[in-house]
């Protein structure tokens, strides 16, 4: 589901490596991307955090505007997420072990200098907790934090149709601490990102949807106040799990460029928003060869996250990942997949429909109309089972909380 390992965008040829490394709650799936050429070049590198209902696939999202500036892109999924082993996600709280046995992987990488972080709804709150702790990190883009999880969840109840006594709302928060507590080995009400912001140094480029409804913006504008270093804050539309703006994304990259320069070790006449390194592959003005040794033409990068929607990333090594009403297209497409998969549809499955309907129930009926072998199963592990305190038992889809 990754896509090929060899791909290229733009004139260059980039690879993923996929590995395994092992946390206290079992096996973390990674993938490491990097350029085809120059393999043993230090260069910097940004860690992607996904969010909950989600897996490593969500990076793709983020490599368009990451490797053309010679950034290496690492992804994993989160313990309770995607392919890797633990029972229950816990919406950062144990995540941020994962986090911690990632960076001391890449810092024993001779071919890794300065570390940055790119976390969205949980993985933001996950990169959160570990910059409190670790000054190390040369920057964070954190998009769609939460503050804390208790006013999430208050806030969710107090906007449904008919407002929730204060009393049964303390009654069912209790009663589903206690649960979480049991079954997933932390507090849930005791998760508050806030508590940690002002002892994060690193400079951080925030970002959230002005028309999220889920985690809603203020929660944002909280943490940015409260960080201790340099801060940036940036608001767009696109709710909490719509595609990001191509120019919120190329800022993002460009701002994690700068500061990842004053850690790295590369020479200081680099382009600036460009390369690094005189040096590396990257670097090069030849183009690198698109057909490899068996005649065949290096496959294009596409996300599989919208697979079907075949998204020509090329377009991304230019001055924009692409145009505002083509994302509106991926944008729209994207959520139709997302609830599909929801319902219990596989990802491919879902992506397919996608393509022969505007509406969810124009998707449902066309998918119900297909033969059953033509229809991947839907697996488990969708984003119902993504839920605090409930139990994984598969692979992850490509929604985002």
């Amino acid at each position: 589901e990754l896509g090929p390992a060899k791909f290229r965008l733009g004139k260059r040829v980039y690879e993923r490596r996929d590995l395994q490394l092992r946390s206290s709650r079992g096996v973390l799936e990674c993938s490491h991307f990097h350029p085809a050429k120059a393999l043993q070049v230090p260069r910097p590198c940004v860690v992607y955090l996904h969010g909950n209902c989600s897996s490593r696939l969500e990076a793709f999202d983020a490599l368009p505007v990451l490797l053309p500036r010679d950034l290496t892109v690492f992804c994993l999924d989160l313990s309770g997420s995607g392919r890797s082993g633990g029972e229950y996600i816990s919406l950062g709280y144990h995540e941020e072990q994962d986090l911690k046995i990632v960076l001391q992987h890449l810092r024993s990488l001779d071919t890794v200098s300065s570390i940055a972080l790119w976390g969205r709804s949980m993985g933001a709150t996950t990169s959160i907790l570990r910059a409190a702790e670790d000054h190390a990190l040369a920057a964070c883009v954190l998009d769609s934090a939460f503050r804390d999880l208790r006013t999430v969840a208050e806030e969710l109840v107090n906007r449904g149709k008919y407002p929730v006594p204060q009393f049964i709302l303390s009654w069912a928060l209790h009663m589903i601490r206690s649960e979480v507590s049991t079954r997933a080995a932390f507090d849930p009400l005791e998760l508050m990102p806030i508590e940690s912001a002002p002892r994060a140094v690193c400079p951080a480029f925030f970002g959230v949807a002005a028309d999220d409804t889920f985690v809603l913006p203020h929660h944002t504008q909280d943490l940015h106040n409260a960080w201790a270093g340099e801060r940036t804050l940036r608001v767009f539309d696109g709710g909490h799990n719509g595609v990001r703006p191509s120019w919120f994304l190329e800022e993002a990259a460009e701002f994690l460029v700068d500061r990842m320069r004053t850690r790295s070790i590369f020479k200081e006449d680099a382009t600036p928003g460009r390369r690094f390194a005189a040096s590396s592959g990257a670097g090069d003005i030849e183009e690198d060869d698109i057909v490899d040794g068996d005649g065949k033409q290096t496959p294009r990068l596409v996300s599989p996250l919208t697979n079907g929607l075949r998204i020509d990333a090329d377009s991304a090594a230019g001055q924009a990942l692409i145009h505002d009403e083509v994302a509106g297209i991926i944008g729209h497409r994207q959520q139709l997949a997302i609830a599909l998969m929801q319902m219990g549809f596989g990802q491919a499955a879902a992506a397919q429909a996608t393509q022969h309907g505007r509406t969810v129930d124009d998707c449902l009926e066309w998918l119900l109309k297909q033969p059953d072998g033509r229809i991947e199963p839907g697996r488990a592990g969708m984003c119902n089972a993504r839920k605090v305190g409930v139990q994984q038992t598969g692979q992850g889809s490509s929604g985002r909380a």
